[in-house]
């Protein structure tokens, strides 16, 4: 199957310059945490936006100042093993696909798997990827403003959440840090003073300027009321075939691992099922 064949042409984007809640509105609307980045006019890549990099920096209102710019594209004759290779050089969903630089389409982890998967079939258990899965968890009652700068403090993108009992009961990921903020613009006057004086004279003026801000504040609710309850559970015994269908089934990007019908051993994401497939490049 050629790299073409998974291209997805119509991609939610954004163009630079713009501000931040404009951004913060976009990934709300389209339920995601991360868009695409373009020269405004054009579709000249500039780079990818997360909702991390802009909470990592809440006093900066553009974007241009926040967004990441060193993320890998592919030419759209590249291979999916070309693909493949750039996917696991970091870690994000995106990857731009670019014609005489221009964007034309992404690809994201979510097409790229099962074409792989279909490709490569590969014989391994998921309990061969469980030795170095670890994750960081919070208690559901924890705020989830307090869970943001967890994330953040350790440049994780999901917590695992769990009860007083130590039972687990789901996870929280930037995409439930968008639902539960909220935009809120304000107007601040600022005033600059000048003052001179001479021999035969003196003057004041002073200035007021009108500075439009809009602020993302997170919810101080506990992240019981945002985390997902519906999570997809696989056991250690599991291929990662198995696991590949499992998740374009459910349509979601984690796994949680049970053992003994309710204790949690891991979780695993779409990109750490994705390095399984390390041996074919």
């Amino acid at each position: 199957m050629k790299l073409e064949s998974i291209i997805q042409k119509d991609f939610i984007k954004i163009s630079i310059p713009s501000e931040r809640a404009l951004a913060i509105e976009t990934m709300k609307k389209n339920n995601v945490s991360e868009l695409i980045a373009l020269k405004e006019g054009t579709d000249s890549f500039l780079g990818i936006l997360t909702i991390g990099d802009i909470l990592s920096k809440p006093e900066e209102e553009q974007l241009a100042l926040v967004l990441r710019r060193e993320v890998p594209v592919i030419n759209k004759k590249g291979s999916i093993e070309d693909a493949l290779k750039l996917f696991l050089s970091g870690d994000f969903y995106y990857l731009p696909v670019v014609d005489n630089e221009n964007v034309i389409g992404i690809i994201s982890l979510k097409d790229i798997l099962p074409v792989i998967n279909k490709k490569y079939k590969i014989n391994k258990k998921i309990s061969e990827l469980i030795d170095s899965n670890y994750f960081m968890s919070v208690w559901d009652k924890t705020p989830t403003y307090i869970a943001s700068k967890i994330m953040l403090n350790f440049k994780v993108s999901f917590l695992g959440a769990f009860d007083e009992s130590g039972k687990f009961v789901g996870i929280l990921d930037t995409s439930d840090l968008i639902k539960s903020g909220e935009i809120i613009s304000r107007v601040t006057e600022s005033d600059a003073t000048k003052g001179e004086s001479g021999d035969d004279w003196d003057w004041n003026w002073k200035s007021s300027v009108l500075i439009g801000t809009s602020n993302f504040y997170l919810s101080n609710k506990p992240v019981l009321n945002y985390i997902k309850e519906g999570f997809s559970t696989i056991t250690q015994n599991m291929t990662i075939s198995e696991t590949i269908e499992i998740l374009q089934k459910d349509n979601t990007r984690y796994l949680a691992i049970i053992e003994n019908k309710d204790t949690l051993i891991g979780i695993l994401r779409d990109i750490d099922i994705l390095k399984a497939f390390k041996c074919v490049i």
